[in-house]
C-alpha cells in the first residue's frame, strides 16, 4: 500500500473508530449484526465534513515509540524492551492462543506460520479453522526457527530463554500481554494491528470490537443494581474446585453481562480455589461452568445439582446452572465479548430474544 492510498484508509478506519467511540448510549441499543454494517465512502465522507483534526487513536497506546511513524523501520516497546522491526513481517508467530486470536483477525491466515496445539482445538480457540493449516509447533525454539517467522510475539509468560533464543538468531521478539478490560482490549488489537503493519485493519476492528460492547451496555445499564443478578463461575479440575474473583478474565465477563460477581463481592481475586462452604457463601442465583462438557463439564454440572449440601443455594434450587464455551470465557482476547453477549442472553433472556450474535470480521 503507498502512502497515499494507506492515509486514505486511515482516515476511513479512523472515522469507523471515532463513530464507534462516541455512540449515544442513551439511544436503543442495536444489534451486533446491525453495529458491525456501514461503508468506508460513509466513513470517509463523514472524515472530510470533520471542521478539525481527529486525534490519533495509536498516540495513547502504550508499546508505541512513535505513533507518526507509520513507515519502516518501525520501533515499539514490549515488556522484553525496545525492538526495532525492519520491515513489514509476512512470516508471523505468537507464542498464545489469546495473541493468535487477535493475529487472525488482523491478518490473512497466510501470513501465521505457525501456532500452539491448543490454537487448533476448537473447544478453546475462536480461530481453529482459521489456523487448520498453519504449522503446529511446540513452544520450542528449534521447531519455532524452523518455520522461519521474521516476528514473534510473546506473551508476559513466554519463557525468558526461548525468547533469548530466539532474539539470538536473529528473529525478532515483542513481548507484550493482553487485557480482560474493554479499553485494554482496544489497546491490545491497536499495538499489534501497528506491529504488523495493518493500522487500517486494526482501527476497523477495534470499533467494531467497541460498538458490540457498547451495544451491550446500552442495554445492561437500565437494568437497575438492585436487579442485577447474583453470578458465579466455578470449574472442577484435579479434585479442586476454581471460582473467578476481580481481576479475572471470567469476573471481568460477569460484569459486562451485566451480572454481580459474588467472589470478588466475598474478596477473591483471579482465580483461586474454593470450596462447597465458600459457594454456599457467596449464594449464587446463576452458576456458569466455562469448562468443556467432555472433559468434566456435564458431570460437574450434574454434581452441582445433585449435591443436597447446596440444595438451598438458590442458583441450584432453580435449576440456573449452565455450561459456557470456554473459548468464549476463558480465552484472554476482544473474543471475551461474545462471552459477555453470551451470558447476557442468560441473565436478560427478554432484551436479548431472538438477536443474532455473529462471530467478528474478518480481513479481507
Amino acid at each position: 500500500m503507498n502512502g497515499k492510498s494507506l492515509a486514505m484508509g486511515l482516515l476511513a478506519a479512523l472515522a469507523l473508530f471515532l463513530q464507534a467511540s462516541c455512540g449515544g448510549g442513551a439511544q436503543e441499543a442495536p444489534t451486533p449484526t446491525a453495529m458491525a454494517t456501514g461503508t468506508a465512502t460513509a466513513a470517509v465522507e463523514q472524515a472530510e465534513a470533520t471542521p478539525t483534526p481527529a486525534p490519533d487513536p495509536f498516540v495513547s497506546v502504550p508499546g508505541i515509540v512513535d505513533a507518526s511513524n507509520h513507515g519502516w523501520p518501525r520501533e515499539v516497546e514490549g515488556l522484553n524492551g525496545r525492538v526495532t522491526i525492519a520491515a513489514q513481517p509476512v512470516r508471523i508467530h505468537t507464542l498464545s492462543l489469546g495473541h493468535d486470536e487477535v493475529t487472525y483477525a488482523l491478518l490473512p491466515r497466510e501470513r501465521v506460520v505457525a501456532v500452539g496445539a491448543f490454537t487448533k482445538d476448537p473447544v478453546s480457540s475462536n480461530v481453529a479453522e482459521l489456523a487448520a493449516s498453519a504449522a503446529t509447533v511446540a513452544r520450542n525454539a528449534e521447531q519455532i526457527v524452523a518455520q522461519s517467522p521474521d516476528l514473534v510475539i510473546a506473551s508476559p509468560s513466554s519463557n525468558a530463554d526461548l525468547i533469548k533464543a530466539l532474539v539470538n538468531v536473529g528473529i525478532p521478539v515483542v513481548q507484550t500481554g493482553l487485557h480482560n478490560d474493554p479499553e485494554g482490549r482496544i489497546q491490545d488489537i491497536l499495538l499489534l494491528g501497528y506491529i504488523y503493519g495493518e493500522e487500517v485493519r486494526a482501527l476497523e476492528l477495534a470499533a467494531e470490537v467497541r460498538a458490540r460492547y457498547e451495544a451491550l451496555q446500552a442495554v445492561v445499564n437500565r437494568k437497575p443494581q438492585g436487579q442485577r443478578p447474583r453470578v458465579l463461575s466455578l470449574t472442577w479440575y484435579s479434585d479442586k474446585l476454581y471460582t473467578a474473583g476481580a481481576g479475572s478474565t471470567e469476573g471481568s465477563i460477569i460484569e459486562a453481562a451485566g451480572g454481580l460477581n459474588v467472589a470478588a463481592e466475598a474478596g477473591l481475586e483471579r482465580n483461586p480455589t474454593t470450596s462447597l462452604e465458600g459457594v454456599i457463601a457467596m449464594n449464587p442465583e446463576v452458576i456458569f461452568v466455562p469448562q468443556p462438557p467432555d472433559s468434566g463439564g456435564v458431570a460437574f454440572r450434574e454434581q452441582l445439582l445433585a449435591d443436597p449440601a447446596l440444595a438451598e443455594v438458590p442458583a441450584i434450587k432453580s435449576g440456573q446452572v449452565y455450561l459456557a464455551q470456554p473459548k468464549f470465557f476463558t480465552t484472554l482476547s476482544f473474543w471475551n465479548i461474545r462471552g459477555a453477549e453470551e451470558l447476557a442472553k442468560l441473565l436478560w433472556p427478554v432484551d436479548f430474544a431472538n438477536k443474532e450474535l455473529p462471530p467478528f470480521s474478518l480481513p479481507e
